[in-house]
């Protein structure tokens, strides 16, 4: 199945571009995906940063869209119409499943093969591996930072109206969505490990 690896991005998360970018690198030798990056920063010049490090590390088949918009809508409006691009990307080619992986996460390169064998027996729209959150590894965080969603899933929910500046849940939404549609999802943890969640 063909798979499409698509994360926001943000200058502010600069300090783990790097390190995120060698690990996909990694991970397309393993499990090949395509690779769309939807940067949310103010202005263009952050596209450029980011193509350069894509070919420092040998990123594959990759592509870098900029949105456009006023910083000060929030991060949670600039992530999640930064995830609607994705979806639309996604649906509008030949896509069968988006994993959706934040750009702080570092995991081992056969982590997308684990989360598809678990979709496969679990029959499920999404699997949603949890990690510690980064600001402390006490916190369970149970957004969707690493998330295998499969495309019949996104041609029926998408992530926007957007809720509000404030709501740092919108993945909860989302999840609400589907279960409200009738469709399923698991959420697991423990079966990618290590997962390394980067902090400044």
């Amino acid at each position: 199945m063909k798979t499409l690896i698509g994360t926001p991005i943000h200058i502010c998360k600069d300090y783990s571009m790097e390190r995120w970018l060698d690990n996909v690198a990694k991970l397309q030798k393993v499990s090949p995906a395509d690779l769309l990056l939807v940067d949310n920063s103010p202005g263009t010049e952050y596209v450029e940063k980011v193509r350069g490090y894509c070919e420092k590390y040998g990123v594959q088949n990759y592509r870098i869209e900029h949105l456009e918009i006023s910083q000060e809508v929030g991060i949670y409006m600039r992530v999640e119409l930064s995830q609607e691009m994705i979806r639309k990307e996604m649906l509008s080619s030949n896509y069968d499943m988006w994993f959706s992986w934040e750009c702080d996460q570092i995991i081992p390169t056969d982590a997308l093969d684990k989360l598809v064998q678990i979709m496969k027996i679990e029959n499920c729209m999404m699997v949603i591996h949890n990690s510690w959150a980064r600001w402390n590894p006490d916190i369970l965080n149970t957004n969707m930072g690493c998330t295998l969603i499969k495309r019949e899933c996104l041609e029926k929910y998408g992530f926007l109206p957007y809720i509000s500046n404030i709501d740092p849940e919108n993945e909860i939404i989302f999840k609400e969505r589907v279960l409200k549609g009738g469709d399923n999802y698991i959420e697991v943890y423990g079966i990618i490990t290590p997962i390394v969640h980067l902090n400044l």
